[in-house]
């Protein structure tokens, strides 16, 4: 389960990892209707680095947030839980908690080379000088459009999630997912374009105009052909139906049957 904290000689850089869970999936959840995939982005932190430590910090008192709280605590041992019962504590009591963490950990006089830090609050600025003062490097990452320019500025290097490339995958997801629910449904009808749009909006609560530029992306791509059908008394109205080359699809690696 801890694979990744095994004592072994390596030539990657030492890393200390601090994750603000909180800014991680309510950013996902309010900017771009997704939701973290943690276990991804530690397969890529150790493809550069020895992941010597991870701590990840959050209020999981939320019932959403809250069933994320199992699957993380199976990641490591360092999961904490910053849910305060006392009257008028915020979000900044998290922000207060990792701070402490990180200096703690300096105060240890560690070897972690590296120190990562996925959050995107301004109020770690001082903390990431304070660091890179000490000759660690720091590298940020954080949520697209909840980012502070300020913490981007000091940062060793940074990196803005989701990437591109996983947004894009997330929205053909939904799309396929759609698609295949109605194929197994009514076999042989073909879905219409605009109502592919909208039930996928709505059944997932994202906006239209993504799902319309992902879609649009799989038709240019080739993996989905739009057919013009004419209806209605006098034929004058125009229906654009979706054909879908699930064969294509599959030998991509983009959808498994």
């Amino acid at each position: 389960m801890f694979d990744f904290f095994r004592k072994k000689t390596s030539s990657k850089p030492k890393a200390a990892v601090f994750v603000d869970y909180e800014h991680w999936y309510y950013g996902y959840h309010n900017k771009v209707q997704m939701k973290p995939n943690i276990e991804e982005w530690l397969d890529e932190l150790k493809q550069e680095f020895e992941v010597d430590k991870l701590y990840i910090f959050g209020d999981f008192s939320e019932p959403k947030i809250g069933t994320e709280l199992e699957k993380l605590k199976e990641l490591t041992d360092n999961v904490v839980h910053t849910a305060s019962t006392k009257e008028g504590v915020d979000k900044d009591f998290t922000d207060i908690i990792i701070l402490d963490t990180i200096y703690r950990s300096m105060a240890e006089k560690n070897d972690d080379s590296v120190y990562v830090l996925f959050t995107g609050d301004a109020h770690f600025t001082k903390v990431v000088e304070y660091l890179k003062e000490k000759n660690k490097k720091v590298v940020i990452y954080g949520v697209r459009f909840a980012f502070s320019n300020a913490l981007k500025s000091v940062a060793t290097s940074y990196v803005e999630m989701p990437r591109q490339e996983q947004e894009r995958n997330h929205y053909n997801d939904l799309i396929l997912v759609s698609l295949d629910r109605l194929r197994k449904k009514n076999a042989g009808r073909k879905p219409s374009y605009w109502k592919t749009i909208e039930s996928v909006a709505s059944y997932n609560h994202v906006p239209k105009n993504r799902v319309k530029v992902a879609l649009d992306g799989m038709i240019n791509q080739k993996y989905i052909e739009v057919i013009s059908k004419k209806a209605g008394k006098d034929r004058e109205y125009t229906h654009l139906l979706l054909e879908v080359n699930w064969e294509q699809l599959c030998a991509d690696g983009l959808w498994e049957i």
